[in-house]
């Protein structure tokens, strides 16, 4: 989980919305598509005169995507739940910690009998002992619903991969592309994935033009209704 983008709250790791994970994996799954690609264009002459090909910045798409933006807020919500518990949890054991404290300096306090300080003593022990279990309870708490976090990080990202693919699918099985190469990112030596394109094959815009038309529409109509005149 440390690998993931995120943001680190008090003792909360809250994930963020970022494409790209981890660069030199992301690099390594680009250098071998390219490399499979180059070596089919190797052993079919003919193979590049048949494709169509098309390129699309998939971080850029990601990141623009208006379901993004609203995945990420829904996620730093749940996230301020639980951390609002999380700290209550805290504040519990800081409270048992001042506790111990003082019912253990009581037990060594020679001003007191000794039937009092084995009474302040024992008192201290059962102290402790509530004091290692809130450790753990906050421990775990933490752990549990970070993993929940994590684990709704993932799914909303994949939905939304998901999504951006099929508006690029849709774009382009009419048009005959067979074949969209990513150039977001960079190789490992930090070089572009890839290195030269014609303009006219980025469909990123068009592409983003069509998964944001939604809310694009959305605010036109609004925009529209707020500059007509108000009927008599």
């Amino acid at each position: 989980m440390a690998n993931m983008p995120g943001l680190i709250w008090g003792s909360f790791w809250i994930p963020t919305f970022e494409f790209l994970k981890n660069i030199k994996e992301t690099a390594m799954r680009k250098l071998t598509v390219l490399s499979l690609l180059l070596s089919l264009f190797t052993a079919a002459g003919g193979f590049c005169a048949d494709q169509k090909f098309a390129v699309v910045d998939m971080e850029k798409l990601f990141q623009s995507y208006y379901k993004t933006k609203i995945a990420d807020a829904d996620i730093k919500k749940q996230a301020e739940v639980f951390k609002d518990y999380s700290d209550k949890l805290n504040e519990s054991l800081l409270k048992l910690q001042d506790e111990f404290k003082e019912m253990r300096d009581a037990a060594q306090n020679i001003a007191l009998s000794e039937a009092e300080r084995e009474n302040k003593r024992l008192a201290a022990q059962d102290k402790y002992r509530q004091l290692k279990e809130k450790e753990a309870e906050l421990k775990q708490y933490n752990s549990e619903k970070q993993g929940q976090l994590k684990d709704i990080y993932e799914e909303k990202r994949n939905g939304l991969l998901k999504e951006i693919s099929e508006t690029i699918k849709k774009y382009c099985v009419p048009l005959g592309i067979t074949i969209v190469l990513d150039s977001s990112g960079k190789t490992l030596n930090n070089i572009p994935s890839i290195v030269y394109r014609v303009p006219e094959l980025d469909i990123t815009d068009v592409i983003l033009k069509e998964i944001n038309k939604a809310v694009d529409d959305k605010r036109k109509e609004e925009k529209k209704e707020t500059s007509e005149p108000a009927k008599k």
